[in-house]
């Protein structure tokens, strides 16, 4: 004979919420897929220093940095820019968002030819995209909506950042100098 005291439903109750949750919190991050890619400590004396790549592609894609030390003076002359290639049947990348790191910097997206913005001057993409700076914890977080980039079933980028020390400017690349990641595919 099964006796159920409130104290038994209660838990019963908590066990079977825990499991259904459990298996919803399964099914939700399938939708997208998350890569993240480590780099070196230290390759720069520079808090602009790479630590880390997160890329999420999915309704939008992501790209989240980890910096050594980011700081809000201008005066550290700290950069980013993430090269985004979204066609294999091209060489090299076809976007290039690019910025400051510092407080009151400004960014933007342009298309790329190789390495480089596809003109002298590269006039921004009129779309959204968006860079959000977290000085606590040393982030920069990019967002682009799919359509500023031709909509990609996957993506790959390359990252440099760049800061200005005594001896002049001096740059990290995730990885290797233009190393793209693998392949991310859109979620």
């Amino acid at each position: 004979m099964n006796v159920f005291t409130p104290s038994s439903v209660a838990a019963k109750l908590a066990a079977v919420s825990a499991v259904a949750l459990g298996s919803l919190a399964l099914a939700v991050p399938a939708g997208a897929e998350t890569v993240a890619f480590q780099d070196a400590r230290g390759d720069i004396e520079h808090g602009a220093d790479v630590r880390s790549v997160r890329v999420v592609n999915e309704a939008a894609v992501r790209v989240k940095v980890r910096h050594d030390d980011l700081v809000r003076s201008f005066r550290s002359g700290s950069g980013i820019k993430v090269f985004l290639d979204t066609d294999r049947g091209q060489a090299g990348p076809e976007f290039i968002f690019l910025g400051g790191t510092f407080e009151g910097s400004d960014y933007a997206l342009v298309e790329a030819e190789g390495w480089k913005p596809a003109s002298r001057r590269a006039e921004p993409l009129e779309c959204g995209y968006i860079m959000k700076l977290n000085y606590a914890d040393d982030l920069a977080h990019i967002k682009l909506d799919r359509d500023c980039i031709g909509n990609p079933d996957e993506v790959r980028v390359a990252v440099r950042t760049s800061g200005e020390t005594d001896a002049g400017f001096v740059h990290d690349w995730l990885g290797d100098r233009r190393e793209l990641t693998r392949w991310v595919a859109r979620g």
